[in-house]
């Protein structure tokens, strides 16, 4: 009796008047409210055990993630990496726009070997037999992801390989059910190869490099995965990721036809000072578009810093020794 009226507590605000028939003192009850307490309305993620945002059904639903390149004719695929965390929801069958109505079950999962997801602090999704649509983000590390509300992200930021997926009417029966899920990158990457040797020059090593970054701020829709472009550049540069003769960086997508500025700090023909180089980098028809990876290829030639080629390669995800470049 006593745990029973403790749950219904639990759905009240966190602190809730009483008043008791026959008596005349008011009794002031204040309930903290713990993860796993509450109903509920699918618009944040966080834990949860089985108590909230499970489903209330009875079949078990597991998931095996995997990540995939977006725009590459031959597409790669291969399991999340392990410890990546990810924020899956599920919605009724056929819902359109996720931003109107509430998530049936939402639970984070950290992903173990071969891209198998694990529910954090013991969740398992729990859902009736039915069709439903599965939404899925991700940062693509240990990070929580965005905090949704009415299906539109909080405040996005760059350098961070954001990661999503859905699948519409899929339809569950049985006691349990594993659903693959296949995410693709919604941010977009520059990768700049500097050749080791130039007009008169060789590049020793990269110091460290700048370049100018999209403005944050910018929202995710749940219904699609898409995030808008912005159309202008940070204040700030950011520093980019160094390995070897190669840069890289993960960023928000971006839609201008202003060049991005590029600060080089390179140690060149075996002296010991730093050189900088200031350059100008093309937007590739003025777009760095969301799962695209761009990768420039730079010549030093004196002074002058030249890019003769740019194209649309795979994701960078690790160096080539396996090492994860930074920001990942």
């Amino acid at each position: 009796m006593k745990k029973n009226l403790l749950s219904s507590l639990a759905m009240l605000a966190a602190v809730t008047m009483l008043t008791l028939s026959g008596c005349e003192d008011t009794v002031i009850i204040e309930i903290v409210q713990y993860p796993g307490c509450g109903q509920d309305d699918g618009s944040s993620s966080g834990n949860q055990d089985s108590q909230d945002g499970s489903g209330l059904g009875n079949n078990l639903v597991g998931f095996h993630a995997s990540v995939e390149s977006l725009n590459l004719a031959t597409k790669s695929m291969s399991p999340i990496g392990t410890g990546t965390r990810v924020m899956i929801y599920a919605f009724h069958g056929s819902t359109d726009d996720v931003t109107s109505t509430s998530a049936v079950a939402r639970g984070s999962y950290t992903a173990k070997q071969t891209g198998t997801l694990t529910g954090d602090s013991g969740y398992k999704m729990l859902l009736t037999n039915g069709i439903f649509d599965f939404y899925a983000v991700s940062t693509n590390t240990t990070d929580f992801p965005p905090v949704f509300s009415n299906g539109i992200s909080s405040a996005l930021k760059n350098g961070v390989d954001y990661l999503w997926w859905n699948e519409d009417n899929y339809d569950v029966v049985g006691s349990q059910v594993t659903v693959p899920i296949v995410l693709n990158h919604s941010a977009t990457q520059v990768s700049i190869e500097i050749d080791t040797y130039g007009d008169g020059v060789y590049v020793q090593s990269i110091v460290s490099a700048t370049i100018s970054v999209p403005k944050p701020g910018a929202v995710m829709d749940l219904s699609t995965g898409i995030i808008p472009p912005a159309t202008e550049y940070d204040a700030a540069p950011a520093a980019m990721g160094v390995n070897g003769l190669k840069l890289q960086y993960t960023m928000l997508p971006l839609k201008t036809d202003q060049p991005m500025k590029l600060t080089l700090n390179l140690k060149l023909n075996g002296e010991p000072d730093v050189k900088k180089y200031e350059v100008d980098v093309p937007v590739p028809d003025g777009e760095l578009a969301a799962g695209n990876s761009y990768r420039f290829r730079a010549v030093i030639d004196g002074d002058d810093v030249t890019f003769p080629q740019v194209g649309v390669t795979d994701w960078v995800d690790v160096d080539e020794t396996g090492n994860p470049l930074y920001p990942h």
